[in-house]
């Protein structure tokens, strides 16, 4: 049941972030991240992973607001070519799901590969849709450099998950 509400509470806050700007997102990722400490972590140690992922956002993210592949209204940007506070909530939210509702891709990096070259690219679609980001054009081409990302990106996730000894005993690969 805690990696279906996992899910769910990430879905919430996905959409808190999208619709709600920065401080909605910093408000509601700060009292998910409060609940997930308090009744979904395992280990103390997941923070590294949620520190890891903020890092992968800054890096990531800000990479492609760097060489054009995002881009967003000049009164939406606070830092230069830094991610929304919104887009990196949402890294750092993402980093809570790996122990939990993603544990199935527990040494299936070729699956987490496929579902990080899919997922995300949706997920990264919607959101220019509900917000102030635009892709470069050709966009198709924008959401494949999203993609290519994101099928690295989730296999590094479930690999420190494992690294780290973060999922449960009741985790075991299938």
């Amino acid at each position: 049941m805690k990696p279906l509400m996992n899910a769910v509470m990430f879905q919430g806050v996905w959409f808190a972030c999208v619709l709600g700007g920065n401080t909605l997102a910093l408000i509601i990722t700060s009292v998910y991240l409060f609940l997930h400490d308090h009744y979904f972590m395992n280990k103390r140690s997941e923070w590294r992973l949620v520190l890891l992922f903020f890092l992968l956002g800054v890096l990531i993210d800000g990479s492609f607001f760097h060489f054009g592949i995002f881009s967003s209204s000049a009164d939406a940007q606070y830092f230069g070519n830094l991610p929304p506070i919104w887009l990196l909530c949402l890294w750092v939210s993402v980093a809570t799901l790996f122990a939990h509702s993603l544990a199935f891709l527990r040494t299936r990096y070729y699956l987490s590969a496929m579902l990080g070259f899919i997922g995300p690219t949706c997920s990264y679609l919607a959101g220019v849709k509900l917000t102030g980001i635009s892709l470069a054009e050709p966009w198709w081409l924008s959401l494949f450099a999203v993609a290519l990302a994101w099928s690295l990106i989730l296999p590094v996730g479930v690999y420190y998950c494992e690294k780290w000894a973060l999922y449960s005993k009741e985790d075991k690969p299938l």
